[in-house]
């Protein structure tokens, strides 16, 4: 759990070890038994959604026991507050007033498809690499575990969706950009006027934005110019650039407005 999270802290002081605590005085050995739990490739990462804390999970590895969406809050422990610890209680307390707060969170990103955060996890063992293999390139079907780590830590930045499946981004690759930055649009904006990339570049506008202005640059620049301050960048909701018009219409940068911003992950490390 999350050791500056005000879950651990407000209204009651959460008794806890170094951010772990037992939650249940007994923890069945099924899901049903254990609660609900969230795989994390959508919300790590997330613009509008945080992991307050994991849980133990009949489901797989890498799950979220407390999160949040926008203004909604998952408590994934079963059992009613009988069956909780003493910490446990002062927990799920202090979640309800966290709870309470999100009211005017919205809820920003759909969770439309897997994100680059998410694959790790599926390389524990055989058969769960056998699970990944659906959502990877079909020429890494008979890869081995070494060959598909390798493609993941070399490419994660440049990653997009294409159906069910993770492509690397050649454009990206080759400016040595990754396709969550803004650079990647404005790089884009430059190399329209360049006779050898100006198709790939304008695929690349369009696929990132949604955006249909043509051909030319100073259509693209107007429009970036514009809405570059209240663009977010969302894996889980199509790889794209996504205009958020609550912060274009009070006249506040989407990093000021939400305190995330994709341009401070680097997914080469974390």
């Amino acid at each position: 759990m999350r050791l500056e999270h005000p879950v651990l802290t407000s209204p009651l002081a959460v008794k806890n070890t170094r951010g772990g605590l037992v939650v249940l005085e007994r923890i069945g050995k099924g899901q049903a038994e254990q609660g609900e739990a969230i795989e994390l490739d959508t919300i790590a990462g997330s613009c509008d959604a945080e992991v307050v804390a994991r849980g133990t999970s009949a489901k797989g590895p890498a799950r979220g026991s407390i999160v949040r969406h926008g203004p909604f809050t998952l408590w994934g422990f079963a059992g009613g507050v009988r069956e909780m610890t003493g910490p446990g209680r002062d927990l799920f307390i202090n979640t309800l007033h966290y709870a309470a707060r999100q009211g005017d969170q919205v809820v920003l990103e759909r969770r439309m498809n897997k994100t680059r955060f998410g694959l790790e996890p599926y390389l524990a063992s055989a058969g769960l690499l056998e699970t990944l293999r659906q959502y990877l390139p079909e020429e890494l079907e008979k890869a081995s575990k070494e060959e598909v780590e390798a493609w993941i830590s070399g490419n994660r930045p440049y990653l997009r969706s294409e159906g069910r499946r993770l492509v690397v981004d050649r454009f990206a690759r080759a400016q040595g950009i990754p396709n969550h930055k803004l650079a990647l649009l404005e790089r884009a904006i430059e190399c329209l006027g360049d006779e050898d990339l100006a198709a790939q570049a304008l695929e690349v506008l369009e696929r990132y934005t949604g955006q249909d202005l043509g051909p030319a640059a100073p259509a693209w620049r107007a429009w970036y110019e514009e809405s570059a301050d209240y663009l977010y960048f969302t894996d889980c909701d199509g790889f794209r650039f996504v205009l958020d018009e609550q912060a274009q219409a009070r006249g506040i940068p989407f990093e000021e407005l939400r305190g995330w911003s994709s341009e401070e992950i680097d997914y080469a490390v974390d």
